[in-house]
């Protein structure tokens, strides 16, 4: 018999008396890796900032594996550092185990990674934000997003864009009235579960697998994005009625094992790095104690115990419909797929020392609890473990990040910027990448936004009074809507987004201000795939979309040799400082250091048997890397070059595909759905032909 679901869906009430509240510049949706990365950047820039997250207690969980970095996501840690983000510096606080990975490959392909004590991890992250000057918490859930029509019409949709195969597809039938005007919509405010209305200027969602979060343990299932906290519903619902696309993804994650129910007797010991290399290129030493990890391997019978319950496995029952990480496969995947196999290894890895539980790394399951005690005890060593929380798979809502710039702003809705799993990634480092760069970008939207609107609504001007003329109700939201539910849903909504922009419009024009239906114009920060892996991360999401979470590999950089991670302070800092993310005497310091490591590399090429004339060792080693691998980096500039020429042919975000007859069916769709800015950007979009590049180029001038 099927269990039935114990944990209710949360009760959003859209009171008769909604509360205007103080605005903000800048609102993160969401405060996991994503959401502490681009608050802090947004803060940092001088903005008002708020975090609005369901549980402050949870900021930066690991909500998975206890770990920072590995391949290039070492490298995507060391450039947030590198940019003025935040995760680099806590990790070098909370590390419990450091290796370099790759060190007997070359430099392109080696990258740090750390065993985190994930408990200090969120502390730090917690006390950071909490210190942060123009930064405030919420402790609360956001429903709904306000917008209001600009002046500004939106590309003319392809009903193919609309169609894209997108796992669990879905688009909002009921589209609100805005959305329905054909015009670009703009931010205005969020409404919370608590019936808050917040005026901002820009809004950031890092939602997790929060949006529309459900766990599976077995046959039992539960609106969650993570175990024992609920997911947010009715955001989902927002977006599609904003005209967004969404879909479903599929993540999992290993029982945790208490530690002293192992005999560690019978593990492989794997040790860490003696020489400790700090992620923050400012941190001087890390100075933390460092533990072991172990290795373990399945058997047989672990094989066997899997494959006689397989049938109650939601991945293979039918329960679960988004797709999960094709690099990260449960361990029933793993024993279906591969047969062949005798064994699997798994990474036994302390959480954290102030807790006694144990991660399974390679062991992700949604099996029943007592399937997974079962074949827990089959592992040498684990024969009297004790589960402490079991494995589980959670499948939550994403939008197609297609509908991106690549800033990371939504191009249906100015002012609305996404990151992190709601784009389809996996990976706290992924996440954090998209924050930070998330966070400027809303940041300099914010900017642009005040000097085109003027200030918005605050305490002092007549926030805390409620509308009257709200519809009374509530609505209940739940991971499927009854079409009732959604016509309540979407008439309330509408009735409060009336209200709140007549509220904010009438403030503006009564300051002298009637530029409300204006869109602000800014400069973005877009790092080039040439500069940087989040460059690349956010290129392959806006221009390729995804089906499946997205992982970051080395092999997806066609310029990872410009991309080490030694060097990353040497691509970003100018961009961090530039835009008030490092300050005039973190920058010199940058310039500085290179200057004397380039004088050594040119040492080096005229004297390969030169020694060290007195740099520290991690400079000489970098000025023996640069002068290896000169010419081959040359000839990477080379192919820079020509991509940068393609980037210099914009393309209009309202040309018409349908006016060059001889471009194929298949490139004319893929283009209109996809939108590309430039034509270096389209010619990376997978199907477009080098003819149809060409005719485009013509078309151009």
């Amino acid at each position: 018999m099927r269990a039935q679901c114990t944990i209710n869906a949360p009760d959003v009430r859209l009171s008769a008396m909604p509360s205007f509240y103080s605005s903000y510049d800048v609102a993160v949706v969401g405060g996991g890796h994503a959401g502490t990365e681009a608050a802090l950047a947004a803060a940092r820039m001088g903005l008002k900032t708020v975090l609005i997250t369901q549980t402050i207690d949870s900021i930066a969980r690991m909500s998975c594996n206890p770990s920072i970095g590995g391949i290039a996501k070492g490298n995507i840690v060391r450039e947030i550092d590198a940019l003025g983000g935040e995760m680099a510096k806590i990790i070098d606080k909370s590390m419990i185990q450091f290796r370099m990975l790759n060190k007997s490959r070359g430099p392109a392909v080696q990258a740090p990674r750390s065993q985190a004590d994930k408990i200090i991890y969120s502390q730090i992250a917690r006390q950071t934000i909490e210190t942060t000057e123009n930064l405030h918490t919420l402790m609360d859930t956001v429903t709904d997003i306000i917008t209001a029509a600009t002046d500004e019409k939106l590309p003319p949709d392809s009903e193919s864009a609309q169609k894209g195969q997108i796992p669990g597809e879905s688009r909002g039938e009921n589209l609100s009235e805005a959305a329905r005007s054909g015009m670009m919509q703009k931010v205005t405010a969020v409404v919370t579960e608590r019936g808050r209305i917040i005026p901002v200027r820009s809004v950031i969602l890092t939602t997790g697998t929060f949006l529309g979060g459900r766990i599976f343990i077995g046959e039992y299932d539960a609106p969650c994005g993570r175990i024992g906290e609920t997911g947010a519903f009715g955001l989902t619902e927002s977006l599609r009625r904003l005209g967004f696309t969404t879909g479903r993804l599929k993540t999992g994650t290993p029982p945790r094992i208490l530690r002293r129910t192992i005999d560690f007797s019978f593990l492989e010991e794997n040790d860490g790095d003696d020489e400790v290399i700090p992620f923050s290129f400012e941190t001087e030493k890390v100075e933390r104690p460092m533990v072991p990890c172990h290795v373990v391997y399945t058997n047989e019978e672990t094989h066997k115990i899997i494959r006689e319950n397989i049938s109650r496995s939601p991945l293979y029952s039918g329960k679960i419909s988004g797709v999960g990480p094709r690099y990260c496969p449960s361990i029933e995947d793993k024993v279906m797929r591969f047969a062949e196999r005798e064994r699997h290894q798994l990474f036994v890895e302390p959480e954290s020392l102030l807790t006694d539980e144990i991660y399974l790394n390679g062991l992700s399951s949604s099996l029943p609890e007592e399937v997974q005690d079962a074949f827990l005890r089959t592992l040498l060593g684990f024969e009297k473990c004790h589960v402490s929380r079991p494995g589980y798979a959670v499948e939550y809502d994403y939008v197609e990040p297609t509908q991106l710039f690549p800033s990371l702003e939504t191009k249906r809705v100015a002012g609305l910027f996404n990151a992190g799993q709601i784009n389809g990634t996996s990976g706290y480092e992924e996440a954090a990448g998209q924050g930070l760069v998330a966070g400027i970008n809303a940041s300099l939207y914010a900017k642009a936004h005040e000097e085109l609107c003027g200030k918005l609504p605050d305490a002092k001007s007549g926030l805390g009074q409620s509308p009257s003329s709200a519809e009374e109700g509530s609505f209940q939201p739940k991971p499927k809507f009854s079409a009732d539910e959604l016509e309540r849903f979407s008439r309330i909504s509408e009735n409060i987004t009336n209200l709140t922009n007549e509220y904010i419009r009438n403030f503006s024009e009564s300051n002298g201000n009637s530029n409300f239906r204006a869109v602000p114009k800014y400069e973005p920060l877009i790092l080039g795939r040439d500069e940087a892996y989040i460059g690349v991360l956010i290129d392959d999401l806006v221009t390729l979309g995804t089906k499946e979470p997205y992982r970051m590999f080395t092999a997806r950089a066609e310029y990872r040799l410009k991309l080490r991670h030694d060097t990353a302070d040497r691509r970003l800092s100018e961009k961090a400082f530039r835009v008030g993310l490092k300050t005039k005497a973190q920058f010199d310091s940058v310039s500085a250091k290179y200057a004397l490591i380039d004088e050594a590399s040119a040492l080096l090429l005229k004297n390969p048997s030169a020694e060290n004339p007195g740099l520290p060792p991690l400079f000489w080693e970098i000025a023996q890397e640069d002068a290896k691998y000169k010419y081959y980096i040359e000839k990477q500039d080379a192919r820079v070059e020509k991509m940068h020429k393609m980037e210099k042919y914009r393309i209009p975000a309202d040309f018409d595909y349908g006016a060059i007859p001889a471009l194929s069916s298949e490139s004319r769709q893929k283009l209109e759905q996809v939108r590309p800015l430039t034509l270096g950007q389209a010619s990376r979009i997978s199907g477009i032909r080098n003819s149809d590049i060409m005719l485009l180029m013509v078309y151009l001038g």
